[in-house]
């Protein structure tokens, strides 16, 4: 009788997860958390709060001094963050289209299966992040103990879980449409 009520309640999940709706809710979740995702990892990249004291603070961009800025020249660790969280930001955009074209025009690119690619766009987008975050982060700290990250790095970090996030839910309606 355990296997046949565990096989009912399998069963009536299955009918939850082909549902129309529920379906179209899981694409539309994926949807706002890349949307979310690319607007926290562009602010992120785009303000100047990565470490900051009581006289000073910088980003990826400029480096500001008691109230004076300038910009930061070209170091590899600086060049290597600015590059992956640009890339990150950028698979997020193009995870956000194929996402929008599932959900409102499915006939576009009706060959290629466009959930697979946002879920791969997605971890792939979190990769990136990480990969940016963990260069600034080593660098920072190789300059000394007690570095005083700020909001903007912050940002970085929720962007990746946030990635993260959206890849999974992503993941899971592209799980449910194949069965």
């Amino acid at each position: 009788m355990k296997t046949f009520s565990s096989f009912t309640k399998t069963c009536e999940l299955k009918k939850f997860y082909r549902n129309p709706l529920v379906m179209s809710a899981l694409k539309l979740s994926s949807l706002v958390l890349i949307f979310v995702s690319a607007l926290v990892v562009l602010i992120s990249l785009a303000s100047d709060y990565w470490i900051s004291s009581s006289v000073s603070f910088f980003g990826l961009w400029r480096l500001c001094v008691q109230g004076i800025c300038t910009s930061l020249g070209s170091a590899a660790d600086v060049d290597a963050t600015r590059a992956f969280i640009i890339i990150s930001f950028l698979l997020l955009v193009a995870s956000g289209v194929l996402q929008i074209l599932e959900i409102w025009i499915s006939t576009v690119m009706a060959g290629v299966n466009k959930q697979k690619l946002v879920t791969i766009m997605n971890f792939c987008a979190a990769c990136s992040a990480i990969i940016a975050m963990g260069v600034f982060t080593g660098s920072a700290n190789s300059a000394g103990a007690g570095v005083p990250f700020s909001w903007s790095y912050a940002l970085g970090w929720v962007s990746v879980g946030l990635s993260l996030l959206a890849g999974v839910v992503a993941l899971v309606s592209f799980k449910k449409e194949a069965q």
